[in-house]
């Protein structure tokens, strides 16, 4: 099984124009093919041809204690060499009520939900 991450970003701002995470049968591309399959030009990228467990744990859509999170990853193009920079946002519990106003809402389409144990 191959794997391929790649980010890629505009080099004057720092910001990722495309970013794909791609696993399994892979044809093997270069990161000039592959920027050229999703049409970029000018841009900077980082590569990856096999996981790297520290990049991979900045991706996770979950932290160290299993709770899950928003990933949102820039470039700093500041330095001498690009650096990639994560940031992260708590993804919102539902409120409670809302599993109740959902329940409602469907009743009123005539949909009723299946109780599930948790």
């Amino acid at each position: 099984m191959m794997f391929r991450r790649i980010v890629f970003y505009d080099p004057a701002s720092g910001e990722v124009v495309h970013n794909c995470l791609m696993q399994g049968a892979l044809l093997p591309r270069t990161v000039e093919q592959e920027a050229a399959y999703f049409g970029l030009t000018n841009y900077g990228a980082f590569f990856w041809a096999e996981p790297d467990p520290e990049v991979e744990a900045a991706f996770a859509p979950v932290d160290a204690e299993g709770k899950p999170r928003s990933v949102h990853v820039s470039v700093d193009v500041s330095g001498e060499t690009p650096e990639l920079v994560f940031s992260y946002e708590p993804v919102p519990q539902a409120e409670p009520g809302e599993t109740e106003d959902m329940a409602a809402a469907l009743a009123l389409l005539g949909v009723t939900p299946k109780e599930t144990e948790e």
